[in-house]
């Protein structure tokens, strides 16, 4: 039997201009909601060897029990994100995510599978690790740390957008 590498994915993250009018096209177009917005997240980011401090804006929000992540970069620090602005495009898939029991062996797993690092976010909790192949043609993967707390988060918002009833579409929890 075929088993998953890292799991069942557990985020489509997508790079946006507008985080705003982003979450409302998402609401307003597809019926999705609601978002959870947080403003000014400051994370170290290594992109390309490179290290910088990155500023971001994300919206969060569920469908079928799989988040949907909007990012807008708000600083011009050299990022995972930062080609994204050099296209023409409002919104654009960016990442698919897993969240894995054991960050550092799902690295050697994607490593040994043809996966490479091209970078990494960070701040005083959490590690994010961006992978990438020439077959994915740009899609990048993401491997983020599974830890309790997180899962029952991600557990506790996905119930509410699963039960969601139009009402209350933008939540800014910071």
């Amino acid at each position: 039997m075929h088993t998953q590498l890292f799991g069942p994915v557990r985020q489509w993250g997508f790079v946006v201009r507008d985080l705003d009018a982003a979450m409302k096209c998402w609401v307003e177009q597809l019926g999705v909601g609601p978002w959870w917005g947080y403003r000014n997240v400051p994370l170290t980011s290594r992109f390309r060897g490179m290290e910088t401090e990155v500023l971001l804006d994300v919206g969060l929000s569920y469908q079928n029990g799989v988040q949907i992540e909007l990012i807008q970069q708000r600083n011009d620090a050299v990022s995972p994100y930062w080609a994204f602005y050099d296209t023409p495009h409002a919104q654009m898939l960016h990442q698919v995510a897993y969240m894995v029991p054991d960050l550092d062996a799902a690295l050697l797993k994607a490593k040994a599978a043809g996966l490479s690092e091209n970078g990494m976010l960070s701040n005083a909790h959490s590690r994010y690790y961006y992978l990438e192949s020439p077959a994915l043609a740009g899609l990048v993967v993401e491997l983020m740390q599974a830890d309790p707390a997180f899962l029952a988060e991600y557990e506790r918002c996905a119930a509410e957008a699963a039960r969601w009833d139009g009402n209350d579409p933008y939540r800014l929890v910071g």
